[in-house]
């Protein structure tokens, strides 16, 4: 009792539990810091793990639809090419000869879109060039190219380019009414650009939401590469695609 008689006591009492309540708020407020950043790590590495399930579904898909095109395209040619043969080898009616000699000339055609032959030995404009020759005799192609021959582009790139650029054509064939087209492709170590317009009436909103979309949509991603479509005025529609090289 005679320390309480002493005025300097409360004052250390106070000064004593000031200090304890000091300390235990710095312990909360560093337990609380850690229990945020464990969350915020453990949230990065649930968007981690995320991004790379989704990559790693995004190349899955993409490997089934390349290999679902590899056999078809074989069946399309030991089969349906050799049945086709066959029946012109045994038929004696010249009109009907000529019909499955076109249809031999088509059914090639279809065999080499979907997978086209010497990907590796072929440049990027080589294989937009047999994507437009059967349409030299319907549309006027102004086709111009800065490319680098001695460039090696991995065949993964070079293959799904191939497919977007096949994927817009056949969409200005099909639906765009075109009669003029022009592309522009840019090929350096440091980037592929690719640049198609057209003269016909746009893209639909049906067109902007179909598979074709999904399609170019899915290899763009796979390429982490930027794509648009963009209205041309008065008329027409203009596409885009920039994929920036590591090399």
């Amino acid at each position: 009792m005679e320390d309480w008689k002493n005025p300097l006591t409360p004052i250390l009492w106070i000064a004593g539990s000031l200090v304890l309540f000091s300390l235990l708020l710095l312990f909360i407020i560093i337990l609380t810091k850690k229990y945020v950043t464990r969350i915020k790590r453990e949230e990065r590495q649930r968007a981690n793990l995320k991004i790379l399930h989704n990559e790693e579904m995004l190349q899955n898909s993409i490997e089934i639809q390349e290999k679902e095109r590899i056999r078809i395209a074989a069946d399309i040619h030991d089969e349906l090419i050799g049945q086709l043969r066959r029946i012109q080898l045994m038929n004696n009616d010249d009109r009907l000869t000529e019909v499955l000699k076109n249809s031999i000339v088509t059914a090639r055609r279809i065999s080499h879109d979907l997978t086209p032959p010497l990907l590796e030995e072929s440049t990027l404009g080589v294989l937009f060039e047999n994507v437009l020759q059967p349409m030299n005799t319907i549309l006027s192609v102004d086709f111009h190219i800065v490319d680098a021959p001695h460039i090696q582009i991995p065949d993964t790139i070079k293959i799904n380019i191939y497919r977007i650029f096949q994927e817009v054509i056949t969409n200005i064939e099909k639906h765009a009414n075109a009669t003029q087209i022009f592309i522009r492709l840019k090929v350096s170590q440091k980037l592929i650009f690719l640049s198609i317009r057209d003269n016909g009436k746009g893209l639909s909103g049906n067109q902007k939401k179909g598979l074709g979309m999904k399609n170019i949509t899915l290899r763009s991603k796979q390429l982490n590469a930027t794509f648009k479509f963009e209205q041309n005025k008065p008329t027409g529609t203009r596409f885009a695609l920039l994929h920036q090289r590591n090399e």
